[in-house]
């Protein structure tokens, strides 16, 4: 049973940094440990329009030419048998870390990969980030 649906963005700057997110301690899910922006979508809202308002909302910066990753389901760490689906995306992005505005959580800082890899990640990100900096994707938007 889907428990709810989200939207995350990978955003990656000139020198291949992926855009993440210090949860803070009043995080639902994955408290005190690392994600990429992103949140729940809203009823009515799409994919798409949820992530692009998840990175506003947490960072001031518009999310520019993102498009699908893919789309996974996880278990629920809140309900037994409950799934939650994740629409993933990724695009560039030209900001640098002086233009993010920090709207949600302890920080938003771009990370190396082997920066970003050294987190305590949290649940999401741990089942992500590896298969995405490892992906075709991610170096496209590196090499750029």
């Amino acid at each position: 049973m889907i428990e709810r649906r989200v939207a995350v963005v990978f955003l990656v700057d000139p020198e291949g940094r992926v855009l993440m997110q210090h949860r803070d301690a009043h995080a639902k899910v994955s408290p005190n440990q690392w994600a990429m922006p992103g949140g729940k979508i809203e009823p009515g809202e799409s994919p798409e329009e949820a992530a692009r308002r998840e990175v506003m909302e947490e960072t001031g910066l518009d999310a520019g030419a993102i498009r699908p990753y893919t789309v996974r389901t996880r278990p629920s760490v809140t309900t037994a048998d409950g799934e939650v689906e994740m629409h993933v995306y990724c695009g560039p992005t030209d900001a640098a870390q002086d233009d993010v505005v920090l709207g949600e959580g302890q920080a938003m800082v771009f990370l190396t990969p082997e920066e970003a890899l050294a987190r305590d990640l949290g649940v999401t990100a741990a089942l992500l980030l590896p298969g995405f900096l490892a992906s075709p994707e991610y170096r496209a938007l590196a090499d750029r």
